[in-house]
């Protein structure tokens, strides 16, 4: 535990299926986990079910093909 302690990871696609895996793994090892996905709902849930882990979440709304909302979220 603790492997990416202070460290901000960015996952894609985190409101279901491997970005939901991923957003869990890296926020049970302590990263600051950057979630973004087109669905609302299940990222809304993935954030639900890190924060009950006691991890630490942002979540933004993205649509990985539009340029302009890459910067933003960055």
């Amino acid at each position: 535990m603790g492997r990416v302690s202070g460290k901000v990871a960015l996952v894609t696609g985190a409101g279901s299926g491997i970005g939901r895996g991923a957003v869990l793994a890296l926020a049970a090892e302590g990263a600051f986990v950057v979630a973004t996905d087109i669905d609302d709902k299940g990222l809304a849930e993935t954030a639900d079910q890190v924060k009950a882990a006691g991890g630490k979440i942002a979540t933004y709304r993205q649509d990985v093909t539009s340029e302009a909302r890459w910067a933003e979220v960055i």
